[in-house]
């Protein structure tokens, strides 16, 4: 007999919290996935923050909600934006969190851990001739080819198209030589799968869609494989053995907790922090002398 599947659901997830206050009096952490709780596992408040993992946003959001039917305390949920702050989606309680680009990949590649990751993998003297042939540092090149296809994500979803982006993935449509993304070619496979009206169609919708912050639109998952495409021959001679969870597990490595504490998303934590007293998800900031002017040894 072939073994049962079995997943969470809000329910579960919602049992597990109410349990898992029976051994432990402090906050509660609830995250969409193991990549997420491998990011905050060392950056949350030690012995204060219990890390719950959801298996996906709706789970997160729905044991959050249920909770606070039952009036429980200490437990925040931090979700993916995805496009909802795009398309004025509000979460449905004050104890869940969004990240404030795409997600929690686009935060990270926002940051200085781009930095690190090019300095791991990246060759500098390939990276100077392409920033001095293109004329756009690497992280806004990577951005620009994302838009490609974060765009074509966005369309689709306010036009509800259900397209099968598993097979519109960067490494499909990037050229590994120059790291040029054949725009037309993206729009072409989505047209063949008959949910579109054609490219000249689906080039002026995209043209027309609100104007929005970059990095609300760019799935992270797709830039972290542009990146590695780029890293591969424009950028640096990163081995083919190299993968995506690679590059992301780099990223989460490297990214500083400073900026999580002078961030907007790093904010929210606090303010949730302040509004929820006495739980904690963060530990303290760091504490500056009065009057200095640079960060304590």
């Amino acid at each position: 007999m072939s073994p049962v599947s079995w997943t969470k659901d809000a329910v579960h997830i919602e049992t597990e919290v109410i349990m898992g206050r029976q051994v432990h009096s402090g906050s509660f952490l609830i995250l969409e996935g193991p990549d997420d709780q491998k990011f905050w596992y060392l950056r949350v408040a030690p012995q204060e923050c219990e890390l719950v993992v959801g298996d996906g946003k709706p789970n997160v959001e729905g044991a959050i909600t249920r909770l606070d039917t039952r009036r429980f305390s200490g437990a925040l949920g931090i979700v993916d934006a995805d496009f909802d702050r795009l398309q004025g989606r509000a979460l449905p309680s004050p104890n869940l969190l969004a990240t404030d680009a795409h997600d929690l990949e686009c935060v990270l590649l926002r940051s200085a851990a781009l930095d690190q990751v090019l300095a791991e993998y990246g060759d500098p003297a390939k990276i100077r001739r392409f920033e001095d042939t293109h004329g756009s540092r690497v992280r806004d090149a990577l951005l620009a080819r994302g838009l490609v296809f974060g765009r074509l994500r966005w369309l689709a979803l306010r036009r509800g198209w259900n397209l099968p982006f598993d097979r519109l993935m960067p490494e499909r449509f990037t050229d590994r030589d120059t790291w040029e993304v054949d725009r037309d070619g993206l729009y072409a496979a989505a047209v063949t799968t008959g949910m579109l009206p054609g490219i000249e169609a689906v080039q002026a919708a995209i043209a027309a869609l609100p104007d929005a912050d970059p990095w609300s639109i760019c799935r992270g998952h797709d830039l972290i494989g542009l990146l590695r495409i780029g890293l591969q021959h424009v950028l640096g001679d990163l081995k083919p053995s190299k993968g995506v969870g690679d590059l992301a597990a780099l990223l989460r490595a490297a990214f500083n907790q400073s900026e999580l504490d002078r961030g907007g998303f790093g904010r929210s934590i606090r303010g949730w922090e302040t509004a929820n007293p006495p739980y904690r998800i963060l530990p303290p900031p760091p504490q500056w002398p009065e009057g200095s002017t640079s960060r304590p040894e």
